[in-house]
Protein backbone atom coordinates (compact mmCIF):
# COMPACT_ATOMS: atom_id res chain seq x y z
CA UNK A 1 0.00 0.00 0.00
CA UNK A 2 1.16 3.41 -0.84
CA UNK A 3 0.93 5.92 1.74
CA UNK A 4 0.28 9.80 0.93
CA UNK A 5 4.05 10.88 0.64
CA UNK A 6 4.49 8.15 -1.73
CA UNK A 7 1.51 9.32 -3.99
CA UNK A 8 3.11 12.84 -3.97
CA UNK A 9 6.44 11.36 -5.09
CA UNK A 10 5.32 9.53 -7.97
CA UNK A 11 3.21 12.48 -9.16
CA UNK A 12 6.23 14.67 -8.59
CA UNK A 13 8.23 12.01 -10.58
CA UNK A 14 5.48 11.73 -13.14
CA UNK A 15 5.58 15.91 -13.62
CA UNK A 16 9.51 15.89 -14.07
CA UNK A 17 9.48 13.04 -16.42
CA UNK A 18 6.82 14.71 -18.72
CA UNK A 19 8.13 18.15 -18.82
CA UNK A 20 11.42 16.39 -19.89
CA UNK A 21 9.79 14.72 -22.75
CA UNK A 22 8.32 17.51 -24.09
CA UNK A 23 11.41 19.67 -23.57
CA UNK A 24 12.83 17.27 -26.08
CA UNK A 25 10.71 16.96 -28.37
CA UNK A 26 10.41 20.54 -28.60
CA UNK A 27 14.24 20.61 -28.59
CA UNK A 28 15.02 17.96 -31.27
CA UNK A 29 11.98 19.59 -33.21
CA UNK A 30 12.51 23.00 -33.72
CA UNK A 31 15.81 23.65 -32.29
CA UNK A 32 18.26 24.60 -34.88
CA UNK A 33 21.71 21.87 -34.02
CA UNK A 34 24.83 23.40 -32.79
CA UNK A 35 27.42 23.51 -36.01
CA UNK A 36 30.20 21.80 -34.31
CA UNK A 37 33.06 23.32 -36.72
CA UNK A 38 33.37 26.01 -39.14
CA UNK A 39 35.88 26.32 -41.60
CA UNK A 40 37.41 29.09 -43.77
CA UNK A 41 39.41 29.59 -46.70
CA UNK A 42 42.87 31.51 -46.44
CA UNK A 43 42.95 34.73 -48.07
CA UNK A 44 45.77 37.29 -49.70
CA UNK A 45 46.26 40.48 -47.83
CA UNK A 46 49.05 42.92 -46.87
CA UNK A 47 50.31 42.85 -43.53
CA UNK A 48 52.12 44.99 -41.36
CA UNK A 49 53.02 43.65 -37.77
CA UNK A 50 53.89 46.46 -34.94
CA UNK A 51 55.52 46.27 -31.28
CA UNK A 52 54.08 48.55 -29.63
CA UNK A 53 56.12 50.60 -26.79
CA UNK A 54 56.44 54.18 -25.18
CA UNK A 55 59.56 56.12 -23.78
CA UNK A 56 60.45 59.90 -23.65
CA UNK A 57 62.16 62.07 -26.51
CA UNK A 58 65.01 63.55 -25.51
CA UNK A 59 68.00 65.78 -27.21
CA UNK A 60 70.22 63.12 -29.02
CA UNK A 61 73.52 65.05 -27.71
CA UNK A 62 72.58 66.39 -24.34
CA UNK A 63 75.29 67.84 -22.04
CA UNK A 64 75.18 68.53 -18.52
CA UNK A 65 77.00 71.60 -17.52
CA UNK A 66 78.57 71.77 -13.65
CA UNK A 67 81.10 73.64 -11.63
CA UNK A 68 84.24 72.41 -10.65
CA UNK A 69 84.69 75.25 -7.98
CA UNK A 70 82.96 76.29 -4.95
CA UNK A 71 81.69 80.02 -5.04
CA UNK A 72 78.12 81.90 -4.92
CA UNK A 73 76.26 82.85 -8.40
CA UNK A 74 77.28 86.24 -9.21
CA UNK A 75 76.28 86.69 -12.81
CA UNK A 76 74.20 84.96 -15.61
CA UNK A 77 74.11 85.47 -18.80
CA UNK A 78 71.76 83.33 -20.79
CA UNK A 79 68.30 81.91 -20.09
CA UNK A 80 66.13 78.61 -21.39
CA UNK A 81 65.70 78.47 -25.26
CA UNK A 82 68.97 80.60 -25.70
CA UNK A 83 71.32 79.39 -28.80
CA UNK A 84 74.88 79.34 -27.15
CA UNK A 85 78.24 79.29 -29.15
CA UNK A 86 80.93 77.24 -27.81
CA UNK A 87 83.58 78.89 -25.19
CA UNK A 88 80.21 81.55 -24.28
CA UNK A 89 79.88 82.26 -21.10
CA UNK A 90 76.81 81.36 -19.34
CA UNK A 91 77.94 82.18 -15.85
CA UNK A 92 80.22 83.69 -13.16
CA UNK A 93 81.13 82.61 -9.69
CA UNK A 94 82.92 84.04 -6.90
CA UNK A 95 85.15 81.61 -4.97
CA UNK A 96 85.81 84.80 -2.79
CA UNK A 97 89.65 85.31 -3.92
CA UNK A 98 89.16 86.22 -7.53
CA UNK A 99 92.56 86.27 -9.03
CA UNK A 100 94.73 87.38 -5.79
CA UNK A 101 95.76 83.84 -6.20
CA UNK A 102 96.82 84.20 -9.65
CA UNK A 103 98.21 87.86 -8.73
CA UNK A 104 100.44 86.49 -5.86
CA UNK A 105 102.18 83.47 -7.67
CA UNK A 106 102.94 85.68 -10.57
CA UNK A 107 105.03 87.40 -8.59
CA UNK A 108 106.56 84.35 -7.02
CA UNK A 109 107.37 83.43 -10.24
CA UNK A 110 108.90 85.74 -11.43
CA UNK A 111 110.76 86.04 -8.33
CA UNK A 112 111.94 82.78 -8.63
CA UNK A 113 113.20 83.09 -12.21
CA UNK A 114 115.20 85.98 -11.34
CA UNK A 115 117.07 84.22 -8.55
CA UNK A 116 117.58 81.38 -10.77
CA UNK A 117 118.69 83.09 -13.46
CA UNK A 118 120.94 85.08 -11.17
CA UNK A 119 122.15 81.89 -10.10
CA UNK A 120 122.76 80.39 -13.64
CA UNK A 121 125.24 83.32 -14.08
CA UNK A 122 127.12 82.40 -10.63
CA UNK A 123 127.62 79.02 -11.42
CA UNK A 124 128.69 79.22 -14.84
CA UNK A 125 131.55 81.59 -13.31
CA UNK A 126 132.44 78.61 -10.93
CA UNK A 127 132.48 76.08 -13.06
CA UNK A 128 135.20 77.59 -14.81
CA UNK A 129 137.11 78.26 -11.37
CA UNK A 130 136.60 74.16 -10.62
CA UNK A 131 137.84 73.32 -13.74
CA UNK A 132 141.03 75.51 -13.31
CA UNK A 133 141.23 73.52 -10.01
CA UNK A 134 141.06 76.59 -8.17
CA UNK A 135 137.94 75.58 -6.01
CA UNK A 136 137.33 72.22 -4.76
CA UNK A 137 135.11 69.35 -5.85
CA UNK A 138 132.91 69.49 -2.66
CA UNK A 139 132.04 73.24 -3.06
CA UNK A 140 131.42 72.95 -6.65
CA UNK A 141 128.72 69.66 -5.77
CA UNK A 142 127.25 72.35 -3.25
CA UNK A 143 127.05 74.89 -6.59
CA UNK A 144 125.59 72.72 -8.63
CA UNK A 145 122.81 71.26 -6.15
CA UNK A 146 121.99 74.89 -5.36
CA UNK A 147 121.19 75.51 -8.56
CA UNK A 148 118.64 72.55 -9.09
CA UNK A 149 117.05 73.54 -6.34
CA UNK A 150 116.45 76.91 -7.88
CA UNK A 151 115.36 75.66 -10.87
CA UNK A 152 112.52 73.04 -9.00
CA UNK A 153 111.45 76.21 -7.22
CA UNK A 154 110.64 77.75 -10.71
CA UNK A 155 108.78 74.41 -12.08
CA UNK A 156 106.50 74.68 -8.81
CA UNK A 157 105.99 78.01 -8.90
CA UNK A 158 104.88 77.21 -12.80
CA UNK A 159 102.39 74.24 -11.87
CA UNK A 160 100.78 75.89 -8.76
CA UNK A 161 100.11 79.55 -11.00
CA UNK A 162 98.71 76.58 -13.71
CA UNK A 163 96.61 75.35 -11.45
CA UNK A 164 95.53 79.22 -9.96
CA UNK A 165 95.09 79.75 -13.11
CA UNK A 166 92.50 77.22 -14.16
CA UNK A 167 90.72 77.58 -10.58
CA UNK A 168 90.06 81.34 -11.74
CA UNK A 169 89.13 80.33 -15.37
CA UNK A 170 86.48 77.82 -13.78
CA UNK A 171 85.19 80.59 -12.19
CA UNK A 172 83.80 81.27 -15.50
CA UNK A 173 81.28 78.60 -17.01
CA UNK A 174 81.11 78.64 -20.67
CA UNK A 175 79.75 76.24 -22.77
CA UNK A 176 81.65 73.57 -24.30
CA UNK A 177 79.30 73.38 -27.62
CA UNK A 178 77.09 75.15 -30.04
CA UNK A 179 73.59 74.48 -28.58
CA UNK A 180 70.81 75.65 -26.80
CA UNK A 181 70.33 76.12 -23.21
CA UNK A 182 67.03 73.80 -22.33
CA UNK A 183 67.63 74.00 -18.78
CA UNK A 184 68.85 76.69 -16.58
CA UNK A 185 69.11 75.26 -13.34
CA UNK A 186 70.53 78.02 -11.14
CA UNK A 187 69.51 81.47 -9.88
CA UNK A 188 71.82 84.33 -9.03
CA UNK A 189 72.82 84.61 -5.16
CA UNK A 190 73.25 80.40 -5.23
CA UNK A 191 75.65 78.57 -4.03
CA UNK A 192 77.21 76.51 -5.64
CA UNK A 193 79.54 73.16 -3.96
CA UNK A 194 81.68 70.81 -6.43
CA UNK A 195 82.71 68.80 -4.28
CA UNK A 196 79.80 66.93 -1.77
CA UNK A 197 76.79 67.68 -3.93
CA UNK A 198 77.89 68.50 -7.52
CA UNK A 199 74.68 70.25 -8.80
CA UNK A 200 74.13 70.98 -12.77
CA UNK A 201 73.87 74.76 -13.76
CA UNK A 202 72.88 74.49 -17.08
CA UNK A 203 71.88 71.51 -20.29
CA UNK A 204 72.45 72.09 -23.12
CA UNK A 205 70.91 70.73 -26.76
CA UNK A 206 73.77 70.42 -28.75
CA UNK A 207 71.19 69.32 -31.92
CA UNK A 208 67.38 69.53 -31.26
CA UNK A 209 66.95 68.90 -35.11
CA UNK A 210 68.33 65.67 -34.23
CA UNK A 211 66.55 63.73 -31.15
CA UNK A 212 66.23 60.45 -29.79
CA UNK A 213 63.21 58.40 -27.93
CA UNK A 214 64.32 56.08 -25.48
CA UNK A 215 61.66 53.66 -25.00
CA UNK A 216 60.77 50.27 -23.52
CA UNK A 217 59.79 46.92 -24.74
CA UNK A 218 58.03 44.03 -23.44
CA UNK A 219 60.34 41.00 -22.86
CA UNK A 220 58.15 39.26 -25.14
CA UNK A 221 58.16 41.40 -28.53
CA UNK A 222 62.10 42.57 -27.92
CA UNK A 223 62.82 39.01 -29.74
CA UNK A 224 61.47 41.18 -32.60
CA UNK A 225 62.73 43.94 -32.35
CA UNK A 226 65.94 45.09 -34.52
CA UNK A 227 68.51 47.72 -36.05
CA UNK A 228 67.55 49.86 -38.89
CA UNK A 229 63.36 48.73 -38.65
CA UNK A 230 60.92 52.01 -39.43
CA UNK A 231 58.99 53.37 -36.42
CA UNK A 232 55.81 55.88 -36.27
CA UNK A 233 55.25 57.61 -33.23
CA UNK A 234 53.00 60.04 -31.48
CA UNK A 235 53.03 62.48 -28.58
CA UNK A 236 50.43 64.11 -26.19
CA UNK A 237 50.72 68.03 -27.37
CA UNK A 238 50.26 66.60 -31.47
CA UNK A 239 47.95 63.44 -30.62
CA UNK A 240 46.80 63.54 -34.69
CA UNK A 241 50.03 63.95 -36.29
CA UNK A 242 52.57 60.85 -36.62
CA UNK A 243 56.12 61.37 -36.52
CA UNK A 244 59.19 59.02 -38.04
CA UNK A 245 61.83 57.42 -36.22
CA UNK A 246 64.15 54.52 -37.13
CA UNK A 247 65.62 51.99 -34.24
CA UNK A 248 69.09 52.74 -33.60
CA UNK A 249 70.57 50.28 -30.37
CA UNK A 250 68.83 47.66 -28.46
CA UNK A 251 70.46 47.43 -25.02
CA UNK A 252 71.03 44.25 -23.59
CA UNK A 253 70.31 45.20 -19.55
CA UNK A 254 66.70 44.90 -18.44
CA UNK A 255 64.41 46.52 -16.75
CA UNK A 256 62.29 45.95 -14.03
CA UNK A 257 58.93 47.74 -13.26
CA UNK A 258 55.56 46.73 -11.80
CA UNK A 259 56.47 43.06 -12.25
CA UNK A 260 57.33 43.54 -16.09
CA UNK A 261 60.62 43.38 -17.62
CA UNK A 262 61.51 45.46 -20.30
CA UNK A 263 64.27 46.49 -22.44
CA UNK A 264 65.81 50.15 -23.31
CA UNK A 265 65.19 50.58 -26.75
CA UNK A 266 67.05 53.77 -28.41
CA UNK A 267 65.28 55.44 -31.75
CA UNK A 268 67.04 58.39 -33.93
CA UNK A 269 64.07 61.32 -34.63
CA UNK A 270 64.03 63.77 -37.06
CA UNK A 271 62.72 66.47 -35.72
CA UNK A 272 63.61 69.70 -38.69
CA UNK A 273 60.72 72.02 -37.43
CA UNK A 274 61.68 72.08 -33.90
CA UNK A 275 57.70 70.69 -32.94
CA UNK A 276 59.28 67.93 -30.54
CA UNK A 277 60.53 69.05 -27.17
CA UNK A 278 62.75 67.32 -24.98
CA UNK A 279 60.45 64.83 -22.24
CA UNK A 280 57.75 64.44 -24.15
CA UNK A 281 56.14 61.18 -24.06
CA UNK A 282 56.44 58.81 -26.68
CA UNK A 283 53.41 55.99 -27.89
CA UNK A 284 55.27 54.44 -30.37
CA UNK A 285 54.47 51.43 -32.65
CA UNK A 286 57.72 49.51 -34.03
CA UNK A 287 57.71 48.34 -37.75
CA UNK A 288 58.58 44.54 -37.30
CA UNK A 289 57.45 42.73 -40.28
CA UNK A 290 55.49 43.68 -43.48
CA UNK A 291 54.36 41.63 -45.96
CA UNK A 292 52.84 42.41 -49.54
CA UNK A 293 49.77 39.63 -50.78
CA UNK A 294 50.69 36.91 -48.54
CA UNK A 295 48.05 33.94 -47.99
CA UNK A 296 46.61 35.01 -44.06
CA UNK A 297 44.53 33.09 -41.84
CA UNK A 298 42.46 34.26 -38.79
CA UNK A 299 44.24 34.55 -35.64
CA UNK A 300 41.65 31.72 -34.02
CA UNK A 301 42.64 29.21 -36.78
CA UNK A 302 46.04 28.54 -34.74
CA UNK A 303 44.13 27.52 -31.28
CA UNK A 304 42.00 25.02 -32.32
CA UNK A 305 41.83 22.31 -29.26
CA UNK A 306 43.13 18.94 -31.00
CA UNK A 307 40.83 16.36 -28.31
CA UNK A 308 37.43 18.86 -29.38
CA UNK A 309 38.17 18.15 -33.02
CA UNK A 310 38.77 14.21 -32.24
CA UNK A 311 35.56 14.04 -30.34
CA UNK A 312 34.02 16.01 -33.40
CA UNK A 313 35.67 13.87 -36.15
CA UNK A 314 34.46 10.16 -33.87
CA UNK A 315 31.06 12.22 -33.86
CA UNK A 316 31.05 12.94 -37.16
CA UNK A 317 32.61 9.90 -38.48
CA UNK A 318 35.60 11.80 -39.93
CA UNK A 319 38.74 10.79 -40.54
CA UNK A 320 41.63 12.18 -37.76
CA UNK A 321 45.26 12.64 -38.95
CA UNK A 322 47.48 14.03 -36.38
CA UNK A 323 51.03 14.75 -37.38
CA UNK A 324 52.50 16.67 -33.89
CA UNK A 325 52.97 14.28 -31.01
CA UNK A 326 51.54 16.22 -28.09
CA UNK A 327 55.02 16.94 -26.86
CA UNK A 328 55.75 19.31 -29.75
CA UNK A 329 52.27 20.53 -29.85
CA UNK A 330 53.70 24.09 -27.79
CA UNK A 331 56.93 24.24 -30.50
CA UNK A 332 55.85 23.62 -33.46
CA UNK A 333 52.66 26.26 -35.00
CA UNK A 334 49.74 24.18 -37.24
CA UNK A 335 46.60 24.62 -38.64
CA UNK A 336 43.70 21.81 -38.96
CA UNK A 337 42.23 21.50 -42.60
CA UNK A 338 39.37 19.65 -44.48
CA UNK A 339 39.38 17.67 -47.27
CA UNK A 340 37.05 14.55 -48.12
CA UNK A 341 35.73 14.19 -44.35
CA UNK A 342 39.76 14.02 -42.90
CA UNK A 343 41.20 16.51 -40.28
CA UNK A 344 44.38 16.80 -41.25
CA UNK A 345 47.11 18.77 -38.98
CA UNK A 346 49.68 20.66 -41.36
CA UNK A 347 52.75 22.15 -39.98
CA UNK A 348 53.11 25.65 -41.25
CA UNK A 349 55.65 28.86 -40.92
CA UNK A 350 54.44 31.89 -39.31
CA UNK A 351 54.99 35.25 -40.78
CA UNK A 352 53.70 39.27 -40.22
CA UNK A 353 50.74 38.97 -37.81
CA UNK A 354 48.16 42.27 -37.92
CA UNK A 355 45.05 42.71 -36.16
CA UNK A 356 42.54 39.28 -36.30
CA UNK A 357 44.89 38.05 -39.14
CA UNK A 358 48.51 36.21 -39.88
CA UNK A 359 50.45 34.73 -42.45
CA UNK A 360 51.17 31.11 -42.87
CA UNK A 361 53.81 29.86 -45.13
CA UNK A 362 53.01 26.03 -46.02
CA UNK A 363 53.70 24.34 -49.38
CA UNK A 364 50.84 22.46 -48.59
CA UNK A 365 48.40 25.07 -47.73
CA UNK A 366 46.83 27.70 -50.71
CA UNK A 367 43.30 29.99 -50.57
CA UNK A 368 41.74 27.27 -52.18
CA UNK A 369 41.95 25.03 -48.88
CA UNK A 370 39.54 24.75 -45.96
CA UNK A 371 40.86 25.31 -42.45
CA UNK A 372 39.38 25.42 -39.29
CA UNK A 373 38.91 28.14 -37.40
CA UNK A 374 36.44 26.77 -34.75
CA UNK A 375 35.35 24.46 -33.24
CA UNK A 376 32.72 23.18 -30.57
CA UNK A 377 32.45 21.28 -27.51
CA UNK A 378 30.56 17.88 -28.17
CA UNK A 379 27.38 17.61 -26.57
CA UNK A 380 27.91 16.04 -22.85
CA UNK A 381 25.47 13.51 -21.17
CA UNK A 382 22.04 15.28 -19.52
CA UNK A 383 23.12 16.25 -16.17
CA UNK A 384 19.64 17.13 -15.61
CA UNK A 385 18.34 13.46 -15.61
CA UNK A 386 21.33 12.14 -14.17
CA UNK A 387 20.49 14.17 -11.19
CA UNK A 388 16.43 13.32 -11.30
CA UNK A 389 17.11 9.55 -11.39
CA UNK A 390 20.19 9.48 -9.07
CA UNK A 391 18.14 11.31 -6.39
CA UNK A 392 17.23 8.48 -3.62
CA UNK A 393 13.48 8.21 -3.78
CA UNK A 394 13.30 9.08 -7.25
CA UNK A 395 12.21 7.15 -10.00
CA UNK A 396 14.58 4.25 -10.68
CA UNK A 397 15.62 4.13 -7.02
CA UNK A 398 13.82 2.06 -4.32
CA UNK A 399 13.44 3.31 -1.16
CA UNK A 400 15.01 1.75 1.56
CA UNK A 401 13.09 0.55 4.55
Amino acid sequence: MFNTKNKIVLILSAIIIIFIGFYWFFKNKYVKPTQLFKTEKPIKKDLIQYVKASGTLKAKDQISVGSLVDGKVEKIFVDNNDFVKKEQILAILDNGIGDSSVKKLTAELKQSKENANYYEKFYKRQTALYKSKQISKDLYEQYTKELEILRAQVLQKEAELEIKIKEYENTFIKSPVDGIIIAKEIDLGQMITSRLDAKVLFVIAKDLKCMEADVNVDEADIGMVKEGQDVIFTVDAFPKLEFKAKVRKIRYLSKFTDEIVTYGTILNVSNPNLKLRPGMTTNVQINVAQTKNSLVVKNKALRIDSNILKKIAVKLNFKFKKMINDNQITQMDHVWILKNKKFKQIKVKLGARQGMFTQIISKEINNNIDIVNEVTQVERENILLKQVFARPGSIGKQRKK
